[in-house]
């Protein structure tokens, strides 16, 4: 066993066979940790911050891939900390790790630490990292603080909840729309044009709310290079999952998702907000529902959302608990972990004096 840091794009991408490879046999998905979407994204919103990526290798085998970010401060305690590099389009922190060898590679991990903590966000509760993670603490004797707690919606194959009520709504408006002039189902296929793709969508979110508040992928160069990037990288390894509605020969929505082993991770969808009154937006989210039951192999979704989302609730019953959890590490480690409830609580109370 041996850990290693890259602190620069060069050493990562001299290792990506071995990423790859650990991202076909981890022990949990994460395409936003895998390296045709980590290397983007570094590129993109990692200038000028400092992001170490922890690798943990077993001979020659890569068998845990973990990026970070230090602080020399925690939680306003004098207290370093290692905390799970994310960016605003990344909300799943799921380290890579090699089935079989979780275990022994989060014992390296710790070993190696000297940070007083590990601050890991956005880590999904009861998955088989959480499950191994909690034996690790366990069997070491670690203290762990619960910093959040929450869930978002999932879609489980065949579980999708429509009213007959509702069905016969969304019906009546794609009736209507179809009156008025050729609707077309599309999905993008193997061999298709990925960059017309790319740019319809592009010019669907950009013309919308996203596009006014200014957080549209278009909205700034290095989000448009991303969204590039990743789309096009996804495409190529069969990974993404689109739908899409053409009126009248003109695109009026896009969907866009992200395949991880036998499930998938919802990403971005834009739609023509001239056309509200037709709900072009719930016509996506129908034809997600329907592709997901119909695509042989694949069995849930997650929303990929912050929080509870309400416009999901009706479709999607069952829900994603999330965590987001700090690992206390030697003796410093766990006196600053016994303060932080007292330290919670003074913080509470001034917020309300």
């Amino acid at each position: 066993m041996r850990v290693s840091v890259a602190r620069n794009l060069a050493e990562l991408e001299s290792i990506v066979p071995a990423w790859d490879a650990l991202a076909r046999d981890a022990l949990e998905p994460n395409p936003f940790y895998e390296s045709w979407m980590l290397l983007p994204a570094l590129r993109a919103f990692g200038a000028g911050q400092d992001v170490r990526v922890v690798l943990v290798w077993q001979g020659a085998r890569l068998i845990g891939l973990f990026p970070f970010r230090p602080a020399s401060r925690y939680k306003g305690l004098p207290a370093s900390a290692l905390s799970s590099w994310a960016h605003v389009h990344c909300l799943l922190c799921t380290p890579l790790v090699l089935a079989g060898s979780a275990s022994a590679c989060l014992d390296a991990l710790f070993a190696w630490c000297d940070a007083s903590f590990i601050d890991f966000h956005y880590i999904p509760v009861g998955g088989p990292f959480h499950r191994a993670l909690s034996a690790a603490l366990a069997a070491r004797g670690l203290k762990v603080t619960l910093n959040r707690a929450w869930s978002r919606p999932l879609l489980r194959k065949d579980r999708a909840t429509l009213s007959e009520q509702l069905r016969r709504q969304f019906a009546n408006k794609e009736r209507r729309l179809a009156e008025r002039g050729s609707l077309e189902r599309v999905t993008l296929e193997p061999g298709d044009d990925i960059g017309r793709w790319i740019e319809d969508f592009l010019r669907l979110e950009a013309r919308g709310w996203k596009g006014r508040r200014g957080s549209a992928m278009a909205s700034t160069e290095a989000n448009r290079r991303f969204a590039s990037e990743i789309f096009t990288g996804a495409f190529r390894r069969g990974r993404l999952l689109t739908g899409g509605l053409d009126f009248e020969g003109r695109p009026i929505g896009r969907r866009s998702s992200f395949r991880a082993h036998d499930g998938a991770y919802a990403f971005k969808s834009a739609y023509d907000e001239t056309l509200a009154e037709f709900s072009p937006g719930v016509m996506l989210e129908l034809d997600n529902v329907r592709q997901l039951d119909a695509t042989p192999g694949l069995e849930w979704m997650d929303s990929f959302a912050e929080d509870e989302h309400l416009g999901l609730d009706r479709l999607w019953p069952d829900e994603q608990p999330m965590a987001s959890l700090a690992v206390a590490l030697g003796a410093w480690g766990g006196v600053a972990a016994a303060a932080l409830p007292a330290l919670r609580w003074a913080k509470h109370r001034l917020a309300f004096e």
